[in-house]
């Protein structure tokens, strides 16, 4: 009670002209009484706090309206003109589940949107990772005022109203999908810090569950999703299929490129075997030829010289003859005639002849002419 008498009669004092002038004096008194009767303020500023000193009379004697103080330790103010409000920075958890707990603000309840096509869905646990960003205290309670009230004016607000923009912009088939819900989650997570991030405030993430729908939904959903598993598993069926077949084509491939590299290889031996049996053949054909050119040359002089020398033979025996003939002339008939008997008339002994008969018929000589 004295104490708001107190503080009442200060205010009062402040707004008195002449403050300026009374209020250091009055202000100075009050320290030091505070200082003597044992009454100063001190508080502890724990391990995961912040703290923000506020002047709350006597503007200008204390310095700036308030201060932040991110120091671990003892914090000593002067009751009555200031006051201080320690604010939680350690990590926090927002869960937005059920119907949420009152008596936590950190537990809300749980997160329902309106997809584009005007299905509803909802996460059974989303939880947002936070915590205050230290050198903004001062502005998370100027925004928001004292203790946890950051947490239902701003967090609360901000989250629900920018997670149900960033799900609501798909259908129920499309938020569905673990891609989809995952991007939207990242847009909101961005989102909410460009927002948040002025008032003091930083998420550092959000787990999102799998949506969920009412039970006709879901069965559908489930549906769908089953043919779409047994649509990727045919399409890995197929895709595996034609690898087999690649696989196959390229073995007999190979096989076939081995067999036509090895069956080249073959003919190219083939090839220069028979390249090599040609130049033997041609080797041999140019030997023989050489070998009977040689052979028939050496005939060819041989016989001609032995023609010419049995021309010259005959040539001399010739003259022999004649000059023997002109020796046998020069002695007569008698010895020509001796010779002829020598030499003719043996001869005739081997001649036989029937004597001849003339025809008995005339002969019609164009007849004989006719038939020639």
């Amino acid at each position: 009670m004295a104490n708001a008498t107190v503080e009442g009669w200060l205010e009062k004092l402040s707004s008195i002209e002449f403050t300026k002038v009374v209020f250091p004096i009055i202000a100075v008194a009050v320290v030091v009484f505070s200082v003597m009767s044992g009454r100063s303020g001190f508080v502890e500023v724990k391990p995961g706090e912040v703290a923000v000193v506020y002047n709350t009379i006597g503007l200008g004697v204390f310095g700036d309206d308030h201060r932040v103080v991110t120091d671990q330790g003892t914090l000593t103010y002067m009751p009555y003109f200031q006051r201080v409000e320690l604010l939680e920075i350690d990590p926090q958890v927002m869960v937005m589940t059920g119907k949420g707990n009152p008596a936590d603000p950190n537990m809300v309840n749980q997160l329902t949107v309106r997809a584009n096509d005007g299905s509803n869905f909802f996460f059974e646990r989303m939880e947002l990772h936070y915590q205050i960003m230290p050198g903004l205290a001062d502005v998370v309670i100027s925004e928001n005022g004292r203790g946890d009230a950051y947490k239902e004016k701003a967090l609360a607000v901000h989250s629900r109203e920018i997670l149900r923009n960033e799900f609501g912009r798909y259908s129920f088939l499309e938020v569905a999908k673990p891609s989809t819900y995952g991007k939207a989650t990242a847009l909101a997570k961005k989102s909410l810090n460009e927002r948040l991030n002025p008032l003091g405030i930083m998420v550092t993430q959000i787990i999102t569950p799998k949506p969920r729908f009412q039970q006709k939904v879901e069965n559908a959903i489930e549906a769908r999703q089953n043919a779409e598993q047994e649509v990727q598993v045919q399409e890995e069926n197929r895709k595996r299929l034609q690898a087999q077949s690649r696989r196959k084509v390229q073995d007999v491939e190979q096989a076939k490129n081995a067999e036509y590299q090895g069956l080249i290889a073959r003919l190219e031996g083939e090839s220069r075997a028979a390249e090599n049996r040609a130049i033997a053949t041609r080797r041999e054909a140019d030997k023989y030829a050489i070998d009977k050119t040689a052979e028939c040359t050496a005939y060819r002089d041989e016989k001609v010289t032995l023609a010419a020398a049995n021309a010259e033979a005959y040539r001399k025996k010739a003259e022999g003859l004649a000059a023997k003939i002109k020796a046998v002339g020069a002695r007569g008939s008698d010895v020509l005639n001796l010779e002829i008997a020598k030499h003719v008339f043996p001869q005739l002994k081997k001649i036989t002849a029937s004597p001849y008969a003339k025809p008995t018929t005339p002969v019609d000589i164009r007849h004989l002419q006719r038939g020639k």
